[in-house]
């Protein structure tokens, strides 16, 4: 896997592709509510959103997560990779969930 770091006003963001192993923050607990989830502080995840970040565990990539959640949703893969990358880039840029190096 190759992880690139750059800088982007201020802040250290981390390139991810298909490849990317990502974990879940233990620092940072979640909770569910109704279908959503609530990752403290403040971050709620909508009901597919929330899907999304169950099925990141450290062990499988991007490519898997999104292999999975098109054959739970009536969305095509290049869709589901775009929505998933967006998501990913905003819980790492919140610390939610980070990406799992040496995977």
């Amino acid at each position: 896997m190759d992880v690139n770091d750059r800088k982007r006003k201020g802040r250290c963001i981390v390139m991810i592709n298909e490849s990317t192993v990502l974990s879940k923050n233990p620092e940072m607990p979640s909770r569910k509510y109704l279908k959503s989830i609530i990752i403290e502080p403040g971050i709620t995840l909508n009901e597919m959103a929330s899907d999304i970040y169950n099925h990141i565990d450290g062990k499988v990539s991007i490519h898997d997560i999104c292999s999975k959640i098109v054959n739970e949703y009536d969305v095509d893969y290049q869709t589901c990779l775009e929505d998933c990358m967006e998501l990913f880039e905003l819980l790492i840029e919140h610390e939610a969930i980070k990406v799992k190096q040496g995977a």
